[in-house]
């Protein structure tokens, strides 16, 4: 069948919350992997790149952009509720086993960064999931919380305390300049110097978005502990990619987290940096070895 080829579509959650997507189509039957973006990602922020390559591998994809973002609606616009987002992946793997064209035994489940938290919980716990993929991901809101400065973390408390959810404090997502990356690291929710190339390069696709995500979204998510539920997910196939260099979320961790898993297991290991299994020569090999696994399992 012709590839590139995807379909607009629409899933209501419990809440009755319209979540907005593309379903790439890979022939009757096909296989097929769930995925949505880290925090605060969008379906077109590199995301797409990974679809078409499951596409052309003969995978039906379905990605969406988490409630709140994109494309969904939802309110407060650019805030994520670990919690909330997780209970819609539930409902989106309804939305994708009722279809006529995937088989809803071969079901995978795809995360990255925050929503790499979200595939291990969920994928542990939706019987439906069949295998989980998790790249870069985010496994400790306790051990975020350990890394913020004891100001930030009052502030965020505070904060509820002060505001309303209709009318939320917005902070960076993002650093507003290198300078700022190099000097500030409390002044955007991702605040390195490799978050910050990464905002230009995001910047260049010409999808534009507010640099910004609510204050209560760290809330959330210092109160979600994914690693919990890792030891859940065997006897379902896990697959695991980590950046050695991630300056983000600590690599060790995430290998210490892995190995409370149980088999079968896969874990990828690149030599870089957090964003890099995005784009370029670290995709390829990323996207090669997620295929592959993919292909094994499925």
């Amino acid at each position: 069948m012709a590839t590139n080829m995807r379909e607009q579509v629409e899933i209501k959650t419990h809440d009755q919350t319209t979540l907005r997507g593309w379903f790439y189509q890979a022939g009757s039957k096909a296989p097929v992997v769930v995925m949505s973006p880290g925090m605060p990602g969008i379906k077109e922020h590199f995301l797409d790149c990974f679809a078409e390559r499951f596409q052309k591998a003969g995978i039906a994809t379905l990605l969406y952009d988490h409630r709140n973002w994109g494309e969904s609606d939802g309110l407060p616009r650019h805030h994520s509720n670990h919690q909330e987002q997780t209970q819609d992946t539930h409902d989106v793997i309804y939305y994708i086993s009722t279809r006529s064209d995937i088989d809803p035994n071969t079901i995978a489940l795809w995360g990255s960064s925050f929503s790499g938290g979200i595939a291990l919980i969920a994928g542990a716990v939706d019987p439906r999931v069949k295998a989980v993929i998790t790249q870069v991901p985010f496994v400790s809101g306790n051990a975020a919380r350990a890394r913020l400065p004891d100001d930030f973390l009052a502030k965020i408390y505070t904060d509820r305390g002060e505001t309303t959810f209709l009318k939320p404090t917005y902070i960076p997502a993002f650093p507003n300049s290198l300078e700022q990356a190099r000097t500030q690291p409390y002044a955007a929710v991702m605040s390195t110097e490799e978050s910050w190339n990464h905002y230009q390069d995001v910047t260049a696709l010409g999808h534009n978005k507010e640099n910004k995500i609510t204050l209560q979204s760290m809330f959330y998510a210092i109160r979600s502990e994914p690693a919990a539920f890792i030891s859940q997910i065997s006897p379902k196939p896990l697959f695991m990619t980590i950046g050695l260099h991630d300056s983000l979320i600590d690599s060790q961790l995430q290998k210490q987290v892995f190995s409370n898993a149980g088999e079968p297991k896969e874990l990828l290991k690149l030599d870089c940096g957090y964003f890099d299994v995005y784009k370029g020569r670290r995709f390829e090999e990323n996207i090669s070895a997620q295929i592959a696994f993919l292909k094994k399992y499925l």
